[in-house]
């Protein structure tokens, strides 16, 4: 533990000698000598929170809005800091709470639209086949061996973000992977941290209803590189040539940072190229620092050739042989939840897909193998990007032969304004269902479904739940799709 002196460093403080025992930006958290950090959400606001935090016993409290600077006059045996960004010295103070713990380790960030939880995932898998102790923070579950820490947010609160990293370093992981979400590099959550490298995969549409636009969206992923830059002049990143926005990446940081290129273009560092996606995965031929190889993977669709070529590339850059990386390609297992799937005289694809790209991508890999239709059953996140609904519409118009338009999570939202939000993408010209209630939908695909058909589930993946109004509920897609196929 420590004092406020010691977490601060301001000589004010040298009187209270009393140990911190905790933080927390919850008021419910709050237990005596905690230090309360009141943020400004997006829903709501931590300094309504600041008496309930007092009430429990903290020590201190970390604040923004000067109204608030009064309580200090009724509360003289309580500390209270006012300051500019209370995200940014949350995560300072964290830092210091939990010992810096990122200089004992080896952090890898991976951000981008899509790809970041198969690429964090692959590079675990490449890290264990090495022998090495890896921890990994991300979409589907905080994890250390066979430990769960949690699941939730793809990228932690900064509180906990730093606690995770100190509880696997006293564990024994040598390495930590993690997604690196926009909202985490915006909110300051894993600002400080030390990253021995870095990946970006690429940027398409998502999140706008936070970020406004495309231009507001990239400077924010951009800045994760810079943050690697300001803690790490030794880092290596990985970016995608392919991908517009990864070659300004590498524009920027290749006179300041140690960066290999990943992809099909001819400038690529990691060249790939020849690849081939069937019903077994992909296979592709690589070349990289004059060697060449020819390498076969068991994951299905043509983007993982992408998360592939970014783990690999970035691993060689830390060091890892060339051979070693070829060989443990061919042992790595696909991802929960992303081109997860089930065969019977027809195929059941399930997948994360959830935006524009990604579920075009995902359609254009199993069109590369269908043998007859694709059936597709998909919706749209509620509260969030309203303008990714329609080019994910157009895009399964496009691409797929009988669409039935469903619910994902759609929070506060109607079902029905979502799916005529996706619907306005659309010419109608092909075979359509709306089915509001989603194991309805999954149902009706099943039935329908033929001999050499793909039915692709999209949009919710490893997910196990579903989130209507202010509820959520048990929910997992690939349950009820295997309920129906028993059925048939």
């Amino acid at each position: 533990m420590m004092t406020l002196y010691e977490i601060f460093g301001s000589p004010e403080l040298k009187k209270y000698s009393s140990e911190i025992k905790g933080l927390t930006n919850d008021s419910r958290k709050v237990r005596s000598g905690y230090i309360f950090f009141a943020v400004k959400g997006s829903k709501t606001d931590g300094h309504k929170y600041i008496l309930d935090a007092v009430k429990r016993g903290a020590s201190c409290v970390v604040y923004s809005d000067e109204k608030y600077s009064e309580l200090e006059e009724s509360f003289k045996d309580i500390v209270f800091i006012r300051v500019d960004n209370v995200r940014k010295v949350q995560a300072e103070v964290s830092n210091k709470f939990f010992r810096e713990p990122s200089k004992d380790l080896k952090v890898i960030g991976v951000t981008g639209t899509n790809g970041k939880t198969t690429v964090t995932n692959l590079i675990l898998q490449y890290l264990e086949l090495a022998g090495e102790n890896v921890g990994i923070i991300g979409t589907i579950h905080y994890k250390y061996k066979n430990k769960i820490f949690a699941s939730g947010r793809t990228t932690p609160d900064s509180i906990e973000w730093f606690k995770l990293l100190n509880e696997m370093k006293k564990m024994g992981a040598k390495y930590v992977v993690a997604e690196i979400s926009s909202h985490a590099i915006d909110q300051f959550r894993v600002y400080g941290t030390v990253f021995e490298g870095g990946v970006f995969t690429n940027l398409t549409q998502d999140h706008l209803d936070y970020h406004k636009t495309m231009e507001s969206y990239f400077k924010t992923k951009f800045s994760f590189f810079n943050e690697i830059y300001r803690t790490n002049k030794k880092a290596k990143i990985s970016t995608n040539l392919d991908d517009p926005y990864g070659r300004i990446v590498f524009n920027e940081f290749k006179d300041r940072l140690d960066v290999v290129t990943y992809g099909k273009n001819e400038e690529s560092q990691f060249k790939v190229s020849d690849f081939k996606v069937d019903m077994e995965g992909v296979s592709f031929s690589y070349s990289y620092s004059g060697k060449k190889g020819f390498i076969k993977s068991k994951l299905k669709g043509e983007f993982n050739i992408y998360n592939i070529a970014a783990a690999f590339s970035l691993l060689l850059k830390l060091g890892f042989d060339i051979d070693f990386l070829h060989h443990a390609t061919e042992k790595l297992h696909p991802i929960r939840g992303r081109f997860e799937t089930i065969e019977t005289d027809f195929m059941v694809v399930n997948d994360y897909a959830h935006t524009p790209d990604a579920l075009e991508k995902i359609l254009v890999s199993l069109n590369q193998i269908k043998k007859n239709r694709i059936i597709i059953v998909f919706g749209a996140g509620g509260d969030r990007d309203r303008g990714k609904r329609p080019l994910m519409g157009k895009a399964a118009e496009e691409l797929a032969d009988i669409i039935i338009l469903t619910s994902d999570n759609p929070r506060s939202e109607d079902p029905v304004k979502i799916i005529e939000d996706i619907k306005s993408g659309m010419d109608l010209k092909k075979e359509i269902y709306e089915i509001i209630d989603r194991e309805e939908a999954i149902k009706k695909a099943i039935e329908i479904a033929e001999k050499d058909d793909i039915v692709l589930i999209a949009g919710k993946g490893h997910e196990t739940y579903q989130i209507i109004g202010d509820k959520t509920y048990y929910f997992d897609d690939l349950d009820v799709a295997k309920k129906y196929l028993n059925l048939r």
